[in-house]
């Protein structure tokens, strides 16, 4: 794809969606998923023009999640979601929250294999872990999320 700019365009323009989408699911803010999708887009096309990137969609994900975590470490970023938000169902509310009180690594392991769709040696790639890494990295997530659900719908059922 390098020096392609109809198919840097087509890329970004397929991908945008989707690396905001993950954004978001990582720092819960959408003008925040929105800043960092552009800019981790921005630096795709750069270093793509340059002849720097070999695997595109492994490159913007990998970016995209050190983004997130640079930005996490600077700054707690507590997702909070209205009660009865419109269009939004309290299931996909209580998702998110728990999503969020998870370690940044097993957010960014559950967001690229769960949400992303993405096989453990990408995520692998992406994260800079052995398939081992992930894999212990998506149990613990997928554990303490099913805790934090079950939690939430105690506290809500009393």
């Amino acid at each position: 794809m390098s020096g392609d700019d109809d198919g840097l365009r087509d890329f970004v323009a397929s991908r945008l969606p989707h690396l905001r989408r993950s954004a978001f699911l990582m720092c819960g803010d959408w003008e925040l998923a929105t800043e960092l999708t552009r800019a981790c887009l921005a630096r795709v096309v750069a270093d793509t023009r340059r002849g720097a990137v070999a695997d595109p969609d492994v490159y913007a994900y990998a970016d995209l999640m050190e983004a997130c975590r640079r930005r996490n470490r600077r700054r707690e970023h507590v997702f909070v979601a209205a009660a009865g938000a419109e269009g939004v169902a309290a299931e996909s509310i209580l998702l998110l929250d728990a999503l969020h009180k998870l370690a940044p690594r097993c957010r960014a392991v559950l967001v690229l294999r769960h949400w992303d769709g993405f096989d453990v040696d990408a995520v692998g790639a992406m994260l800079d872990l052995d398939d081992e890494r992930v894999a212990a990295y998506e149990r613990a997530g997928l554990a303490a999320l099913q805790k934090l659900l079950l939690e939430s719908e105690a506290a809500l059922s009393a």
